[in-house]
């Protein structure tokens, strides 16, 4: 295989078997393929990663590329922490409540963890700590759950660290999930490190995708990393549960069928021994009424391309007429023109609209990767190499204040 100079090996386009799909330069997470002059897709040797998504991808076969094979590792007995224990399985998703209902994103990673049992001929497991979570917990059945384990204590009414996060260690260590996804909410971000320290096992945080390996039947975790300018690959090959956490919408919200049964089994709750801290109030965290850009069914996003006071009246006006809000990326709120609450990309929310407008926006990794679960994507940019229009379904090259006024008047005229 090549090499590029830093050692990597990388993929290379077979020339005469490419038939410009464009298929790769959508899967390449770095932006390292673009079309050629004759039309054949073609490597940056430099830019390219060896992630291997391209080859992958590539429905006939033109990619040039070896992926490596690990050894097999034993399926009867994983290494783990407590020997002798028995083995792990089941794919099991933690279900976070939230004022009495589950969460969204437990159910996308019920969904999630559908696929991924399937993939490992197993269960998939949901496991509800909190009080009084009866109905949430037949609500992940109807969601994908083969079984439920509910730990319902008045104790968890209220969210604290040590006593959800001993609830759930026990539950992994009761149950021995293989696998165990969680949301990474505020809540479950704090609960995952919590639960992966008592399990002494590994965590892989905000992820973007999970598979299986054939080879080998481990998860395989991907997230960005060094900035979001590439993207890894982790796997947790000796300790038990492997566990991910995964932002919301990141995944599609699977079907409900209230017609499911499984089995919803109790189990006890025994607190930590420590003294546990008492909650008398909480204070508002000042964001309330403020629009959450991920339930909106479209999206306009300032970029650094529109980043100035005069492009948001604009923007905010194309929002309307096609029913959502205006979002932005990171630049726009580094400059102080829109709140952190509006920000998409890796350090802000993931989104997953029907409709995604982005205006000036160059399309960074950080970025796209937040993006990845819109409907459709449309890019109004002025630089026609902008990273943005790989994965957009429709792209305007342009100056925003010429097309986004052109773009107004003809939704008006359809609307009259």
């Amino acid at each position: 295989m090549a090499k590029n100079t830093r050692g990597i090996e990388v993929a290379e386009i077979i020339a005469d078997k490419c038939i410009a799909c464009q298929i790769c330069i959508g899967e390449c997470p770095v932006g390292a393929i673009e079309l050629n002059s004759a039309g054949v897709a073609e490597v940056d040797p430099e830019v390219c990663i060896g992630c291997g998504k391209c080859f992958d991808s590539c429905p006939v076969n033109a990619v040039k590329f070896e992926k490596k094979k690990r050894g097999k590792v034993s399926r009867e007995k994983p290494v783990e922490s407590g020997a002798g224990a028995p083995e792990h399985r089941g794919v099991a998703v933690f279900v976070e409540t939230i004022d009495g209902r589950g969460a969204p994103v437990s159910w996308e990673l019920i969904g999630k963890a559908r696929e991924l049992a399937t993939r490992l001929n197993t269960k998939v497991l949901g496991f509800v700590p909190g009080s009084n979570v009866g109905e949430v917990a037949r609500e992940a059945i109807s969601y994908g759950c083969d079984e439920v384990h509910v730990v319902d204590d008045p104790r968890l009414a209220r969210y604290l660290s040590a006593t959800f996060g001993k609830a759930l260690s026990d539950l992994c260590a009761r149950i021995r999930p293989e696998i165990l996804l969680i949301g990474a909410t505020s809540l479950g971000r704090d609960l995952a490190g919590v639960v992966a320290t008592r399990l002494e096992t590994g965590l892989t945080a905000d992820c973007t995708g999970l598979y299986i390996e054939q080879e080998t039947g481990l998860l395989l975790m991907t997230r960005p990393t060094f900035g979001g300018n590439i993207m890894a690959t982790i796997f947790c090959q000796h300790m038990r549960p492997q566990m991910s956490s995964v932002r919301p919408r990141v995944f599609a919200m699977p079907a409900r069928d209230a017609t499911r049964k499984g089995l919803i089994t109790g189990h006890g709750f025994e607190p930590p021994a420590v003294e546990l801290p008492e909650i008398v109030k909480f204070i508002p965290s000042g964001t309330e009424g403020a629009a959450d850009i991920v339930e909106y069914p479209a999206l306009v996003v300032a970029g650094r391309g529109a980043c100035d006071q005069g492009s948001l009246e604009l923007l905010e006006e194309l929002a309307q007429l096609v029913g959502g809000v205006v979002a932005c990326s990171r630049p726009v709120v580094q400059a102080g023109l829109l709140p952190y609450e509006r920000q998409v990309g890796q350090t802000g929310r993931t989104v997953a609209p029907r409709l995604y407008i982005g205006v000036g926006v160059s399309g960074a990794v950080q970025h796209l990767v937040a993006i990845q679960g819109a409907g459709k994507i449309v890019a109004i940019n002025s630089d026609p190499g902008a990273p943005i229009f790989r994965v957009a379904d429709a792209g305007i090259v342009g100056e925003y204040r010429q097309v986004v006024p052109e773009l107004i008047a003809q939704l008006k005229k359809r609307k009259i």
